[in-house]
């Protein structure tokens, strides 16, 4: 009887114990554990902080746009849109019959890093780069799967050379990720708003007679992501005036013959104040790209261009006060920012003058002509404290890069070429050279928009802080002239000018290995210092922070498209 009742405790106790092993009773609640612990408890790790990601902001190209499909781009797996533009190859000059490639632009925005992966249709070897150098990206080639890899941590104008060849090429048009939109711009009574698709003369009757988009006084233009705009936007006698967005004006789709006369500026703005050109993009306009005359107290901020017709100059100022054009892209088949005097088209008697006119933190590709360009046309007297710096030219592949050409009546003063970096500068070295600051008369523009003038002057041009990473030679062509034009009888002069610091792949060259050709009697000082000290060229402006950056969860970005957003 007691081994009975022993036995059944033990029952008793086995049940008891399977039952705390059980679910949770009717009541909800677990029954206490009263097992002794057989190791000592664990401390809880603390719950790691929520990994932060980037966002990369596509937009989609609209139907009717061109795609670009010689390469295809990628980023976490999802496929990159690009438009196809349309580049020259040639550095001749002529009025029609273009030689011409095509290019990519893709286009987003983007807060953190991306990964991007490029995969070209051409077979790829270990010779491709992307511009400029300053921002430090070196793409990886993997010929087994035929790409390119490289990593984006800045807002900024890149362009991908594939093989190392700069006509089989794609722009990257980075922008700092933006959730504000239209929001941003603010005081304006009247508001244009083109949102996304192409807007064409067919299509949107705010496009007038002859594909223009007249614009008034206190008038606010916002191009929408995803917009594409294929007419000319013109303002006259008008002031506070804004075009903003991340959309493109496509000049495509006009044609540009020099010989007929055939052009579409797309953007003009004559005898305005308070002008305000601001992110979007200029893609193949038929002609010149932006033209302010007579204009003043104005601003071109991060605007891209990319022409290739005849005069495709990039932004061109005429007799303008007060106008600062900052992080712009330009790359043209013809002069790529050019400072000029004009008369009055009205009265050609009544000449222009320019004064304050900054150039900033731009990066420049030239096709053909000048990159930084003062004249020819140079009519009127005033002409005073132009200033280009931290400018990075990636190609000039035809003429000078530093230019003043005063080949009418102006005169000339205080000229800075200061923080440049030449990426590549081996086309012009044998021709005029790198530099070339001349008064001069010319057949060609002397006398193309007004009545015969005497030649003027130059007075006072400091070149400095210049890095060439690649050219024959630091070379220059420097002197004015004895004019032998009757009634015009005189010796014009360029006088103080000072090349202060420059190098030429690493080496610093002395006055001596560099190709200075000086016009003497009409030169009165010229000075060559190097200092102690690097040579630095221009910097690349990154737009966020190594700090910043560390704390993304390394390039994991989220990608966001236009298209998703309205949905």
């Amino acid at each position: 009887m007691k081994k009975f009742f022993l036995s059944l405790l033990t029952l008793i106790f086995f049940v008891a114990a399977l039952a705390g092993c059980g679910p949770p009773t009717a009541n909800g609640k677990e029954p206490p554990n009263t097992d002794p612990p057989t190791e000592p408890p664990k401390t809880e790790e603390p719950l790691e902080p929520e990994e932060k990601v980037g966002s990369l902001r596509i937009y989609d190209i609209p139907e009717g746009a061109a795609r670009y499909e010689t390469a295809e781009i990628w980023c976490k797996g999802e496929r990159l849109p690009a438009y196809s533009v349309m580049v020259n190859t040639s550095q001749s000059w002529t009025p029609n019959n273009y030689r011409r490639a095509e290019s990519g632009v893709c286009l987003f925005e983007l807060d953190g890093a991306a990964e991007i992966v490029v995969k070209p249709k051409v077979e790829i070897d270990y010779t491709s780069v992307v511009r400029p150098f300053s921002a430090k990206i070196t793409p990886i080639a993997n010929l087994e799967e035929n790409t390119l890899t490289f990593t984006f941590r800045s807002a900024g104008e890149y362009v991908l050379e594939v093989n190392g060849d700069p006509y089989n090429a794609i722009h990257f048009f980075v922008s700092a990720y933006d959730g504000e939109g239209i929001s941003r711009y603010q005081g304006y009574s009247k508001t244009e708003i083109f949102s996304a698709g192409v807007h064409t003369a067919q299509n949107d009757k705010r496009i007038g007679a002859g594909n223009v988009v007249n614009l008034s006084s206190d008038t606010l233009v916002y191009l929408e992501d995803g917009a594409v705009v294929r007419g000319k936007f013109l303002a006259q006698n008008a002031e506070h005036i804004m075009i903003a967005g991340r959309g493109i004006i496509d000049g495509s789709a006009f044609e540009r013959d020099a010989d007929r006369g055939t052009v579409t500026v797309p953007l003009e703005f004559n005898d305005c104040k308070d002008v305000s050109l601001r992110e979007f993009s200029v893609l193949d306009p038929a002609g010149w790209c932006v033209n302010f005359y007579f204009t003043q107290n104005s601003r071109i901020e991060d605007v891209k261009i990319i022409t290739s017709r005849s005069n495709g100059d990039g932004v061109s100022l005429q007799s303008c006060k007060d106008i600062e054009v900052e992080g712009c892209f330009v790359r043209t088949w013809d002069d790529s920012l050019v400072v000029k005097n004009y008369p009055r088209w009205e009265n050609r008697s009544q000449h222009g003058e320019t004064e304050n006119i900054s150039f900033k933190h731009c990066t420049i590709w030239t096709d053909l002509a000048q990159s930084m360009e003062l004249g020819y046309e140079t009519v009127g007297v005033p002409f005073s404290h132009i200033a280009f710096e931290d400018i990075t030219v990636l190609h000039a592949m035809h003429n000078a890069v530093m230019s003043i050409h005063n080949a009418n009546n102006a005169e000339i003063k205080d000229v800075t070429f200061r923080n440049i970096t030449i990426e590549d500068g081996r086309a012009p070295a044998d021709g005029a050279g790198l530099i070339d600051f001349r008064i001069l008369y010319s057949s060609n523009w002397s006398d193309q928009h007004t009545a015969p003038t005497p030649l003027g002057s130059v007075d006072g041009v400091l070149v400095e802080n210049v890095k060439v990473l690649s050219a024959r030679r630091f070379s220059a062509t420097i002197g004015g002239c004895r004019d032998t034009r009757p009634n015009f009888e005189s010796d014009h002069f360029i006088s103080n000018v000072t090349v202060k610091n420059v190098s030429l792949a690493g080496a610093r060259p002395t006055e001596e290995e560099c190709r200075f050709s000086l016009i003497q009697s009409y030169l009165r000082g010229f000075t060559f210092v190097q200092e102690e000290g690097e040579v630095t060229g221009a910097s690349f402006v990154f737009t966020q922070s190594a700090e910043y950056l560390s704390s993304l969860n390394g390039c994991a970005v989220q990608i966001i498209s236009l298209s998703e957003e309205k949905v």
